[in-house]
């Protein structure tokens, strides 16, 4: 598919200060490249054209995995997604894969949009649970991004944790709601907890300097991601 093309953000275990694997995110190929929000939204509500991208996402992928056999690397599906059949065909032909990638559900918001159709909350909400049961039992690491904000709320989170491997939090959604310092604390103590109450692993993203990712890791925050790391890039350097 023309115009698309990905990008890589490292994510570094603060107790060992090395790379534990990278974010794919996705950018068009604009001089200065971005995420392509409306051009995705349209595709992501569209059956065909979703279609069309999930053939191009896949050889890309494919293609990436098979450069670097021992990176693990994490690919971000909207819920959306995940009630197209194409999306769980996709999901079987990386089953060989999943050891090396962890499904990020993104924040997209709201889940129960009018444009999805005529079906109830109730019986999408069964399709979603199938869903992550399905995934699950093909052995994928699944992780609910943004959490505590948009979508991702601690009820969404609730709903899920039967299914998931790990929660990611970002500092820098936070801090752009002007949060004081002692709130944010509190306020990541809290979704730090429920990691821990369920067993999941926790990733703290939004690092933009030192001070922050040294005060994350006092916390026990080790996994971390961010700009202070390294901003996204078409390479990857394993250090």
């Amino acid at each position: 598919m023309d115009g698309f093309q990905f990008y890589f953000q490292p994510k570094v275990d603060r107790s060992e200060n090395r790379i534990v694997g990278y974010e794919i995110l996705l950018r068009n190929t604009e001089k200065n490249p971005y995420y392509p929000a409306k051009q995705m939204e349209k595709i992501i509500y569209n059956k065909e054209a979703h279609s069309y991208f999930l053939e191009w996402f896949q050889e890309e992928l494919i293609r990436l995995l098979k450069l670097f056999p021992n990176v693990i690397f994490s690919v971000n599906f909207a819920p959306r997604q995940l009630l197209y059949p194409e999306t769980h065909n996709f999901f079987k032909t990386f089953q060989p894969y999943v050891e090396q990638l962890i499904i990020e559900i993104t924040e997209e918001a709201p889940m129960f949009s009018e444009s999805i159709g005529k079906f109830s909350s109730e019986v999408l909400e069964h399709q979603f649970q199938t869903t992550f049961a399905s995934m699950k039992a093909m052995g994928y690491s699944i992780s609910m991004d943004d959490v505590g904000s948009g979508k991702n709320s601690l009820d969404e989170v609730l709903k899920y944790t039967s299914y998931l491997t790990q929660i990611k939090f970002s500092i820098v959604k936070c801090n752009k709601k002007n949060l004081n310092k002692e709130t944010l604390r509190h306020f990541l103590s809290a979704w730090k907890q429920v990691a821990v109450d369920y067993h999941l692993d926790f990733i703290i993203e939004g690092i933009e300097d030192y001070e922050t990712s040294d005060e994350m890791k006092k916390y026990g925050i080790d996994i971390q991601q961010g700009y202070y790391f390294g901003k996204p890039s078409k390479y990857i350097v394993m250090t």
